[in-house]
């Protein structure tokens, strides 16, 4: 495994908006100045990243660049819907269906045969999904609309068909760290430190500060063990 800082990039996406009477009245609120010009500075892609996976994670708050790095690696497909079609009709093949849809954890068969339009929004998660997972596939804000139990279950499902699968590259964006331990990706990227981590963790490996301290601390231990 391996553990790199990333470089931010030295050209920053600026936006710029117009003064007026709230941007104004804020600045006195808050005792600060604004001249219309927002910059912001992204991370770069890591030099190191490896040619083949099975799955990255692009994990970090809201507002850290994670959508942002996510363009290097593609643009997201937005899957389209047949309101009068079943979501299982929605495949290349049979065969196909049944395997995407299990494999993000939808297996109760009476959602199969009902259209899009009908579905909760854990299942609409779940349905998109299965449409999406294919080699090079890009997907933005995962898990972020359905609740924990959900996440777990599509994670763990969807980890274990991409690993059987001769499916890769898939790259995931979430704000969760929770989802990690149950996608067991190749290599993480977390926006908020800027750390690329490469290769297998542990789950309480998920920072550099953490692995390197207990690197210390298990060298540490090595020096009294008596053989």
């Amino acid at each position: 495994m391996d553990i790199n800082i990333l470089n931010k990039s030295e050209n920053p996406l600026i936006s710029t908006v117009k003064i007026d009477e709230f941007i104004k009245a804020s600045e006195k609120s808050f005792d600060c100045i604004f001249d219309g010009t927002s910059r912001f500075y992204p991370w770069e892609p890591p030099l190191n990243l490896p040619n083949d996976f099975k799955i990255g994670v692009i994990v970090g708050g809201s507002g850290t660049g994670k959508s942002t790095l996510l363009k290097h690696f593609g643009i997201e497909e937005t899957p389209k819907w047949d309101d009068e079609k079943a979501i299982i009709s929605h495949f290349e093949t049979p065969d196909e269906a049944i395997n995407k849809l299990m494999s993000v954890g939808l297996n109760t068969i009476p959602c199969w045969y009902k259209p899009y339009k009908v579905l909760s929004n854990g299942e609409k998660f779940r349905a998109d999904l299965a449409r999406k997972i294919k080699t090079n596939s890009i997907i933005d804000e995962y898990t972020s609309v359905v609740d924990r139990n959900v996440a777990k279950a599509a994670s763990v499902a969807l980890s274990r068909y991409i690993k059987n699968s001769d499916i890769t590259n898939v790259v995931i964006s979430t704000c969760h760290f929770d989802i990690i331990d149950w996608l067991q990706p190749d290599w993480i990227i977390n926006t908020d430190t800027g750390e690329f981590l490469d290769g297998f963790f542990l789950p309480d490996q998920q920072s550099i500060y953490k692995y390197t301290a207990q690197q210390i601390e298990y060298g540490e231990c090595l020096k009294t063990i008596i053989i």
